[in-house]
């Protein structure tokens, strides 16, 4: 962020979240909002301000005086700033969905491969730096942050600027400048409130403030979770509610270019699966197995997969709408974006024999003549879906990262005739064209990792 933002009377300060630091210290620009270290106030006057408002108090015990038990450091709390162009009935509103976006950017990586994030509990603590709020003293002279109110400050890590370009974009058309097309706005407003959705799952949880004595895990909220989850994917793709299954099953798979039998026939029972239990969780049925093992290589929870559907889906929306670009695009196969990469869901939709025997049926139809573009884009594909089950799965322990999933391989008495077919087909391409469409489709990686697989190698 350019200090000429700061500078700039459009921005007007509005708030800040005395318990939220930014990583890098520098500011985030989402649209008509701007947020921005403490640290980094050119205002005397604000400046002032949260030296004196941003201190943790407590009242000593029998009298009606207060002390000060801990003063926040400006590099450790985030201000925001909104355009004056927001209406001021609408800044608020603003101000609310601009804090879940944040957190959603910073945060989405860790969501899709099923590692911890922060809390959103500290977002949702705030104090007003308005203009007016802080030029008129009696509104806060005798006001304090109490002991009661404190958090434990949370850092975030923006990962991707452009999502926070393409959601900010999103949040001036809603605000700012409705374009002409209403529908996109309509959009829009579903995005943002499907990642709402999302993210209020994550502060619906009890806490032991001590390391023993208490146990609540993460299976007693998945209930919940997936009630939350459910919303999202309904408040996104505005399914209908009397036939939400079909209706969700015809809306994602084309943005996962599925096509072939059984990844489909996973696929599908995915999500009759993830419904079943929704209705279950709505009629209090507690008796309910909350993992999805249709597929023979995977154990993995409804909700995790979920997530990842999820996330992939809200890039897919803001690449359809031009507020994010791919990093590849082609009419065959799922876009594919910086971080977030289609194989790390469509591996649990396909088996390891599967894409072998696909693979295989591949080389066999090269042999009689050059395969057309599509099967090229999906050897690509099906090519680095195995590579990444392989580095991601196979060679971890029990994929300690990701406590959600189990990969199972298949025995590789199961695999090997095939393995050793595609192996051997591969060099008679290689011999004969060794420049060919075919091999230059391949996973640079695909062939060594065929071996590796074959010989049960793992690390160390």
């Amino acid at each position: 962020m350019e200090a000429r933002l700061l500078e700039s009377k459009q921005f007007l300060s509005y708030a800040c979240l005395p318990f939220v630091q930014l990583h890098d210290e520098k500011g985030v620009e989402f649209g008509p909002v701007i947020f921005w270290p403490a640290s980094l106030s050119i205002d005397k006057e604000i400046e002032d301000y949260l030296k004196e408002i941003c201190q943790v108090k407590t009242t000593v015990e029998g009298s009606s005086e207060s002390i000060i038990t801990q003063k926040l450091d400006p590099k450790k709390i985030i201000c925001i700033s909104i355009d004056e162009k927001v209406p001021r009935e609408l800044r608020e509103f603003l101000l609310i969905d601009s804090i879940y976006l944040l957190y959603f950017s910073c945060i989405f990586k860790n969501l899709y491969y099923g590692l911890e994030i922060p809390s959103f509990n500290p977002l949702r603590k705030m104090v007003p730096i308005s203009r007016e709020y802080i030029n008129t003293r009696s509104n806060w002279e005798k006001e304090a942050i109490t002991a009661s109110d404190c958090e434990q400050v949370i850092s975030l890590q923006v990962i991707d600027p452009e999502i926070c370009n393409g959601l900010g974009k999103a949040l001036h058309a809603i605000y700012v400048q409705e374009p002409e097309n209403k529908d996109m706005v309509f959009t829009y407003k579903r995005i943002l409130r499907s990642i709402r959705y999302l993210v209020d799952r994550f502060f619906q949880r009890f806490m032991n403030l001590f390391d023993k004595g208490l146990h609540f895990s993460d299976d007693m909220f998945e209930p919940e979770d997936l009630i939350f989850l459910a919303s999202s994917f309904e408040a996104l793709f505005n399914l209908e509610n009397t036939q939400s299954a079909a209706d969700f099953k015809h809306q994602l798979r084309p943005l996962l270019h599925l096509k072939y039998s059984r990844p489909v026939e996973i696929f599908w029972k995915w999500v009759d699966d993830f419904y079943d239990l929704k209705r279950k969780i709505l009629n209090g049925d507690h008796f309910f197995d909350p993992q999805f093992k249709l597929n023979p290589n995977f154990t993995i929870s409804h909700l995790l997969l979920g997530i990842k559907l999820f996330v992939y889906s809200v890039y897919y929306f803001l690449f359809k709408y031009d507020l994010l670009k791919s990093t590849k695009v082609d009419p065959f196969t799922p876009p594919d974006f910086k971080w977030i990469h289609p194989e790390e869901i469509l591996l649990f939709f396909w088996t390891e024999l599967a894409v072998l025997e696909k693979v295989s049926l591949w080389i066999k139809e090269s042999q009689q003549e050059e395969l057309n573009a599509e099967s090229l884009a999906d050897l690509n594909l099906l090519t680095t879906l195995f590579v990444s089950l392989y580095d991601r799965y196979y060679l971890s322990e029990q994929n300690k990262g990701e406590g959600s999933v189990q990969f199972i391989p298949t025995p590789i008495d199961e695999l090997k005739n095939e393995v050793n077919a595609v192996l051997e087909g591969l060099e008679q391409i290689k011999s004969k064209v060794p420049n060919s469409n075919f091999l230059k489709s391949l996973h640079p990686y695909f062939a060594d990792v065929l071996a590796d697989r074959l010989n049960e190698k793992k690390l160390g």
